[in-house]
C-alpha cells in the first residue's frame, strides 16, 4: 500500500459515520421518445432554465451573522421553556438571559440542520424522478429542480458551517420520512413526498 493510499483509506466505520445508503428499488426508465410533447413541462422547464442562479456568486458571504440577534424568542419552544422555567420548582428556575439565549442559538442550529437533509432529501428526490419518469419533458424539469436543491442544500450547509459554526444529526422522524421516499419503487410518490412532504416541512417551519 502507498502512501496516498493509505492517507486517503476509509475504514468501514468512518463511512458509516457519514454515508447512509438507501436502498432504490424504482426501474429505470431509458426513454427512445425525444419528441416535446407537455408545453406546461417544457414552459416551466423553461422558467426554470432562465432563472437559474449561483450560490457563489449571487450570495453575499462576506456578511457578518450574530447569532444571537437572530434568535426567534417568540417560537413554540421559546415561549414553552421560558414558560416551564417560570414554574415552581422548576429544574431550570435559575435560568438567566445566558441559559436561554444558548438554547435559542442551538435551537436554530437544530432547525437549520434539518432543512440541509431535507434539501438533500428532495434533491436525491428529483434525481430519482429524472431516472424513473417515462416522459422526457419531466425529465428534463426534473433535473432542473435536482440542481435547486443541491443549491439549497449547499447554501444552508454554508451558512451553518461558516456563520454558525455546526451542523445537527438529522432527526429520526425526518429521516424516516425522506428514506421511506427514497425507498419507493413509483416515480410518482418520490415526487409528492418532494413536493408535498419535504418542502411542506420546510415552509411549515419558515410560516
Amino acid at each position: 500500500m502507498t502512501d496516498i493510499d493509505d492517507a486517503t483509506r476509509t475504514t468501514t466505520d468512518d463511512v458509516d459515520e457519514t454515508i447512509r445508503y438507501v436502498q432504490d428499488h424504482a426501474p429505470k426508465a431509458f426513454l427512445w421518445n425525444y419528441e416535446r410533447d407537455r408545453p406546461q413541462l417544457v414552459k416551466l422547464y423553461n422558467k426554470a432554465m432562465a432563472s437559474q442562479w449561483s450560490s457563489v456568486t449571487d450570495l453575499d458571504w462576506s456578511t457578518d451573522v450574530d447569532p444571537e440577534e437572530i434568535i426567534d424568542w417568540e417560537s413554540p419552544l421559546m415561549t414553552i421553556v421560558r414558560s416551564a422555567a417560570a414554574l415552581p420548582g422548576s429544574p431550570i428556575a435559575a435560568w438567566g438571559d445566558k441559559e436561554f439565549t444558548a438554547l435559542g442559538i442551538e435551537s436554530l442550529k437544530a432547525q437549520l440542520s434539518q432543512f440541509v437533509h431535507g434539501e438533500q432529501g428532495a434533491m436525491l428526490a428529483a434525481a430519482k424522478i429524472v431516472e424513473t419518469v417515462p416522459w422526457i419533458d419531466a425529465k428534463y424539469y426534473a433535473a432542473t429542480q435536482a440542481m435547486d436543491e443541491a443549491r439549497h442544500t449547499e447554501v444552508f450547509h454554508r451558512y451553518l458551517d461558516e456563520k454558525l459554526g455546526e451542523v445537527y444529526e438529522m432527526n429520526p422522524s425526518l429521516q424516516g420520512q425522506v428514506f421511506g421516499l427514497l425507498e419507493d419503487s413509483r416515480w410518482d410518490i418520490a415526487y409528492l413526498g418532494m413536493q408535498v412532504v419535504i418542502e411542506s416541512l420546510a415552509l411549515a417551519a419558515f410560516g
